[in-house]
């Protein structure tokens, strides 16, 4: 992550803003109170779906255990066998 003072984002704002936006980055901006982190909407869409998905029961399990399953035991969405 790059790190730089409120002033350097107020002179450079534009060049920031599409650094975050073009290549995902994330910048932290810096106060003498603390930090703040700038990133992409993409990054806080999916960031808000990790977390919507983590909210529910069973969730993060059943999406461990799809990974790991054989493609041959899987279907695909009308019900054929893949392989």
């Amino acid at each position: 992550m790059v790190h730089v003072t409120a002033d350097e984002a107020v002179k450079d704002f534009g060049m920031i803003l599409d650094s975050v936006i073009i290549q995902g980055a994330s910048i932290s901006i810096a106060t003498d109170s603390g930090a703040a982190v700038l990133i992409s909407q993409e990054e806080w869409n999916n960031i808000q779906e990790t977390l919507y998905l983590n909210s529910i029961p069973g969730m993060a399990d059943s999406i461990k255990e799809g990974k790991a399953a054989p493609l041959s035991e899987c279907l695909d969405t009308v019900g054929w066998n893949i392989n």
